[in-house]
């Protein structure tokens, strides 16, 4: 290998191993809220035997982790304040917002007998 491939391995390895460092695998305390219900989140019922959902609100420092995770901002169709930044995923099954005062909130939620995810907030 020529002398500058070996040089940028060795610093991207370096950075590599810096952030590395910094970061480790562990549960934290997270604020959450969450829902169980039938029907859609438009018009919830009581879940039942053949139906049931789950939707979580999770605000504080993990919605801002999740933010941050899963930029860009996109356009939010439901805010009329265009001072509040928005962001999503999985065709709006996850979303996440900042409001101007700088608090953090997103949304997700699975179907509790398939497992997928359904979606956790509507406008």
């Amino acid at each position: 290998m020529s002398a500058r491939i070996l040089l940028f391995l060795a610093a991207a390895a370096v950075v590599v191993s810096a952030f590395a460092a910094d970061w480790s695998f562990e549960y934290r305390p997270a604020a959450v809220k969450y829902a169980i219900y039938g029907g859609g989140l438009g018009d919830p019922v009581a879940p039942s035997k053949k139906e049931a959902k789950i939707t979580f609100e999770v605000t504080g420092s993990a919605a801002k982790d999740i933010f941050d995770s899963i930029g860009p901002d996109k356009k939010d169709q439901c805010s009329s304040d265009s001072a509040d930044r928005f962001r999503s995923k999985d065709a709006d099954k996850l979303t996440c917002t900042l409001s101007p005062s700088g608090e953090y909130t997103c949304y997700f939620g699975f179907d509790l007998k398939s497992g997928k995810s359904t979606g956790g907030s509507i406008c």
